[in-house]
């Protein structure tokens, strides 16, 4: 009787355990990619997982939440090495087609709409679908803030009265510490672009004249909620946006600014998710995250953080 007790629990876990370690394997595996600095093996890893196993409650949000901050760090990095393929390099077809085939080998590599490939600025953005998909799936998950904080930051396009809302609403939803202060910044930064937009590329017309002076004291009241919120913010020092606050306050405070356009216009460049501080991605072994060689073809350093090229479209 105790050999046939024995012998069947060890039948149960030699069923259980194989599989238990193949699932936890399969993301360790993908961490250490990242670790090593090959977050496309990496991304490839999570976003696979996520698609062969959508029903994990326990691993598939957290594969999900890899595979979105890993390609959306990368877009400017595959967009450069497309424009080589597609226009540098000698024989380059030199079309939009070229360029739409690069994005389609992405999807196909990343899961399908991961990218698209926008022809009036020549770039291929990720989306934020896997975000998306953990949002609608797993609400609950501890990474749904990080994915509504994403959907959020790709979403402040529009007119002040229909952004600052969606930041605000953002903020009632997620109440605690951390989460919140990203959303204090996000609320500070976008004021201080509504000032800036108003004195720099608004205008009105008063008696057929351009009245600057009116703009001024339109655009002061953003200007003064902003720094409120830097210096609330500034009280935790220690923090990321503690940091930021502090840099960006002393700067606002003398009238001056970065240039950096965050959001309301078309033209604005709302920065990955290590630039807002929400996740910080190994480097490689060298500092430095090398390009892509894949394909067999050394290609050109990753573009810095995009800017807004020139004067943006003010909004409708």
């Amino acid at each position: 009787m105790k050999m046939r007790f024995a012998a069947a629990l060890f039948f149960v876990a030699a069923m259980l355990t194989p599989v238990g370690k193949v699932l936890a394997g399969e993301l360790d595996r993908g961490h250490d990619l990242v670790k090593g600095g090959q977050r496309e093996a990496a991304a490839e890893f999570f976003c696979r997982y996520a698609q062969a196993h959508p029903n994990d409650k326990k691993r598939t949000p957290e594969a999900l939440a890899w595979c979105g901050r890993i390609l959306d760090a990368k877009a400017d990095q595959f967009t450069g090495e497309a424009e080589r393929k597609c226009y540098w390099v000698r024989g380059a077809p030199r079309t939009p087609k070229c360029m739409k085939k690069e994005a389609e080998k992405l999807n196909a590599r990343f899961g399908t709409g991961a990218f698209r490939y926008e022809h009036a600025i020549t770039y291929i953005p990720y989306t934020g679908v896997h975000y998306r998909r953990l949002l609608d799936r797993f609400p609950k998950s501890r990474y749904a803030p990080e994915a509504d904080f994403y959907l959020l930051l790709h979403s402040l396009i529009g007119h002040p009265d229909e952004v600052l809302p969606r930041i605000k609403a953002f903020c009632k939803r997620h109440p605690k510490k951390g989460w919140h202060r990203r959303c204090q910044l996000m609320w500070a930064r976008v004021n201080e672009d509504i000032w800036y937009i108003h004195r720099k590329w608004s205008w009105v017309l008063y008696n057929y004249q351009v009245a600057s002076e009116e703009l001024v004291v339109r655009a002061e009241a953003y200007r003064q909620e902003a720094l409120r919120t830097y210096k609330r913010l500034m009280r935790d020092r220690k923090s990321f946006e503690g940091k930021a606050a502090s840099r960006e306050y002393a700067q606002l405070k003398a009238n001056r600014d970065d240039n950096m356009v965050y959001s309301i216009v078309a033209d604005s460049m709302p920065g990955t998710l290590q630039s807002w501080g929400v996740v910080k991605l190994p480097s490689s072994a060298k500092g430095t995250l090398k390009p892509s060689t894949e394909s067999g073809v050394a290609l050109p350093k990753a573009r810095p953080e995009r800017r807004a090229p020139q004067v943006p479209q003010r909004w409708k």
